[in-house]
């Protein structure tokens, strides 16, 4: 019976996408309160009626998102949320206001309609296309309904206001447009770096991948512990039951070499039947286990006719200073060492990790 398999770990570059985006959300909730209380000194003593009320929330509420984003308490994505739809019910006030107040002495719209430009042009960069163009063209079909029931109403016939309000709206079409056509520009570009960098077989980081990933290591002096393994006998897989049948064996390797990541560990495709996995700085019980769950999770798996598979595991760990290819190159020299000994084997590069008289076994603590 397969263990239970278990969420994956995020990856290091998905942990410093969130600590980018809480940092960005940080810097537009400060600038947006300072803005909001800009306003109000602006505006001091004769304050606008909503602007006394819903300038301090705004600034207060972003502020806020922003404590408990920093002390864990919220996602990310809820303060998202519930700032864009402040900022849009906000603005959506703000345009009605205009009309009672502002327009009908000016005859024109004040500048404060800018921000609905960035309003659009935001919800591309926080949602996925489709998503962002709903949402931007659900705000964008309430801007025109308050526009036209103004424009309809007592002040009809108003051409300097009409053509002011014209140019707005126009503004926020051909930005929605345009921000659209970029996001999915966008898409595809993720997509194709998606493709270029993944094993369209396994789903695993491809090569490519995991020689960036040892380049980042090298760069940043970081301690680190590579796993390649070889699968045991594959010729054979191929030859006997098809190929069919060894990229079922394969796809089932990637799964359980995924499932078996400490947090912070990577798995790539090496090429052919090898396997690279890059994991942190781990206590030898901490490393066996998580081989002996992999071993564990290779030996029971199922791939059609085929039942279980074995693996030559070399390993070795980063010492200071230490080149990511001098690292590869002793965890491949292992990995050979342990299918010289019999294959199903673990073998590790620093003869100080391993138990003496017992080939393969990685030391305990």
């Amino acid at each position: 019976m397969n263990p239970a398999p278990r969420s994956l770990p995020p990856s290091a570059e998905h942990t410093a996408w969130a600590m980018s985006q809480r940092r960005m959300f940080g810097l537009v909730a400060w600038v947006v309160a300072f803005a909001c209380a800009g306003g109000l000194w602006m505006q001091a003593p004769r304050f606008d009626p909503l602007d006394r009320v819903a300038l301090p929330v705004l600034g207060l509420t972003l502020l806020g998102l922003h404590l408990a984003l920093a002390l864990g308490r919220l996602r990310m994505r809820v303060a998202i949320n519930v700032g864009y739809g402040l900022a849009t019910l906000y603005l959506l006030l703000a345009l009605r206001q205009q009309f009672q107040v502002f327009a009908p002495q000016a005859h024109t719209l004040s500048p404060s309609t800018y921000w609905f430009t960035v309003l659009y042009a935001v919800a591309f960069l926080l949602y996925p296309p489709r998503l962002a163009g709903v949402i931007a063209g659900g705000v964008y079909l309430l801007t025109l309904a308050l526009c036209l029931v103004h424009l309809l109403g007592p002040g009809a016939g108003e051409l300097r206001l009409a053509a002011s309000t014209a140019q707005f709206l126009l503004v926020g079409v051909v930005m929605i447009i345009v921000q659209a056509t970029f996001g999915m520009q966008r898409v595809q570009l993720l997509a194709a770096r998606e493709a270029a960098y993944r094993d369209a077989l396994t789903g695993l980081a491809n090569r490519r991948a995991a020689e960036e990933r040892l380049s980042v290591l090298a760069d940043g002096s970081q301690a680190f512990t590579l796993v390649l393994f070889d699968l045991d006998h594959f010729k054979a897989v191929n030859d006997t039951f098809g190929h069919a049948v060894g990229d079922q064996v394969l796809r089932g390797v990637a799964r359980a070499a995924q499932e078996s990541l400490p947090l912070g560990g990577h798995a790539a495709r090496w090429g052919g039947e090898e396997f690279l996995l890059i994991l942190p700085p781990l206590s030898t019980r901490q490393l066996r286990a998580t081989l002996d769950t992999l071993r564990s999770r290779l030996s029971a798996g199922r791939h059609g006719p085929v039942t279980g598979v074995t693996a030559s595991f070399g390993v070795a760990s980063a010492r200071p200073g230490e080149h990511p290819d001098a690292v590869l190159t002793r965890a491949d020299a292992a990995m050979y060492a342990a299918k010289q000994r019999g294959r199903d084997d673990v073998h590790h590069a620093d003869p100080s990790s391993t138990t003496p008289g017992v080939p393969g076994q990685l030391a305990e603590d």
